[in-house]
């Protein structure tokens, strides 16, 4: 087999499993907004809040599963699978930690998060009990994302995917039963809602987990391979995670300065701007995969040591993302149109939501190629400060300054505010693939980590 077939071969056995995992759980959050939407303003409120709750959590977990992915991917590609197990072991250790006090911290002071966001007393009461069931899932999140970490990183991406089909299934149909009292199950409301979230998420941890134990796969060990771990694997993994973690907190509070300035150019922007967020989300997902497979395929090869083999591939997802990402982008500029007529809003926010869709498909291409570049290629030879630098400067030195004098100062359409914001794209891709070129970011990290 030719060295193009086999480099296409191995990311469509990653990506896909990646791309229609990330796909299902578009949907499942669709499918939540839109059951949990029959029951009123409220509840909407309360899932919104208890979201931006969960998301304090994902953020850091988030960050330390791309830490186990990128040390696990180095140490399976330099065929250390006893040191596979170890970094698994790690980040439970410290997933565990975390998730179990953040945990316990919700269930007890639930009202104390939720009144963090708002005052409204219908919210706080019903948001109480939704949180509070909420919150004993984030352990199993944790045990999912760590246990999909490790299998995505050594090639066996397709386990996670058949697990999220089960519990988005689960989670549809249990959503459906306990929300509105079908087949003879108690009307449960908001409350049905988070025990039929909270049994998905049970079940696809303890799937995940059997999955593994059960096949033999990478993290099937005994709590004495898993759990001793040797310091220098813990110094290293550290100074490797605390950056990521950054990374995605910096991300996570950009991103709220931008729905901050959207919001206070009016109703009628904020509704233009809110119709385009789940065709960028499904857009995202869609090619998330490319991402994904880049960050295993290329640590694989560093791994190995085989510096010129990672940066053929390097360069490979990079056209592929481009390639891929302009086909899409072009369709989505083609059928603006039809995509924004879906939606029953005022002429005005039609026009402008047609206008957002068509600067999100411009740039979507270098967007894509930046996930690629940062959040696969680069990681995944350790160079997470790099990353950091590259993503905080560019958020807040260029994105949010541009948006906030462009629409609160001089008053400019939203389309050009967010064509503006955008920008920050460009000087991102610029960087990265300078990055790239230098091959400063090429290190093994694990060859004298070797269990």
């Amino acid at each position: 087999m030719s060295a193009r077939k086999s480099f296409y071969k191995a990311a469509y056995k990653i990506a896909v499993p990646v791309t229609l995992q990330s796909l299902l759980m578009a949907l499942l959050n669709l499918t939540d907004q839109l059951m949990v939407g029959q029951l009123g303003d409220v509840a909407v409120a309360s899932v919104g809040i208890s979201t931006k709750i969960y998301g304090i959590i994902s953020v850091v977990l988030t960050g330390l599963s791309m830490g186990v992915s990128i040390y696990a991917a180095q140490f399976w590609g330099n065929k250390e699978t006893k040191s596979v197990s170890q970094v698994l072991g790690l980040g439970l250790i410290v997933g565990f930690v975390f998730s179990f006090l953040f945990s316990a911290a919700v269930f007890m002071d639930s009202p104390l998060f939720l009144s963090m966001f708002t005052t409204d007393a219908n919210v706080l009461e019903d948001g109480d009990i939704y949180l509070q069931i909420m919150s004993l899932g984030f352990v199993p999140v944790m045990l999912t994302l760590m246990y999909s970490a490790i299998l995505r990183s050594t090639g066996h991406a397709k386990w996670p995917m058949y697990v999220s089909f089960i519990s988005v299934g689960l989670n549809v149909i249990l959503n459906y039963v306990l929300i509105f009292g079908h087949f003879g199950a108690p009307e449960l409301g908001l409350k049905g809602s988070a025990i039929a979230t909270l049994i998905a998420r049970v079940t696809e941890c303890l799937l995940i987990i059997g999955a593994v134990y059960r096949n033999r796969l990478p993290g099937a060990v005994g709590l004495k391979n898993l759990f001793i771990i040797p310091k220098p694997l813990i110094r290293r993994f550290f100074g490797t995670t605390y950056p990521l973690l950054l990374t995605e907190l910096f991300w996570v509070l950009g991103d709220t300065a931008y729905a901050i300035i959207y919001s206070r150019m009016g109703t009628v922007e904020m509704t233009a701007m809110t119709i385009t967020f789940p065709l960028q989300g499904i857009c995202i997902g869609l090619l998330s995969g490319l991402a994904s497979a880049a960050g295993v395929m290329v640590g694989n090869r560093l791994g190995a040591n085989e510096t010129d083999l990672a940066l053929d591939h390097a360069k490979r997802f990079i056209r592929l993302g481009i390639v891929v990402s302009l086909i899409v982008g072009g369709v989505i500029a083609a059928g603006s149109w039809l995509y924004v007529s879906m939606f029953n809003i005022s002429a005005d926010a039609k026009q402008m939501g047609i206008d957002l869709v068509i600067v999100f498909a411009g740039f979507l291409w270098v967007k894509v190629s930046n996930m690629i570049m940062a959040g696969g290629i680069l990681n995944s030879g350790g160079d997470s400060k790099f990353v950091f630098g590259m993503e905080s400067t560019a958020t807040w030195l260029i994105g949010v300054p541009s948006g906030l004098l462009l629409s609160f100062l001089w008053k400019q359409p939203i389309f050009l505010v967010y064509l503006v914001i955008s920008l920050e794209e460009v000087v991102r891709f610029a960087f990265g693939y300078a990055r790239i070129r230098s091959r400063k970011w090429m290190r093994n990290l694990v060859s004298d980590l070797a269990a």
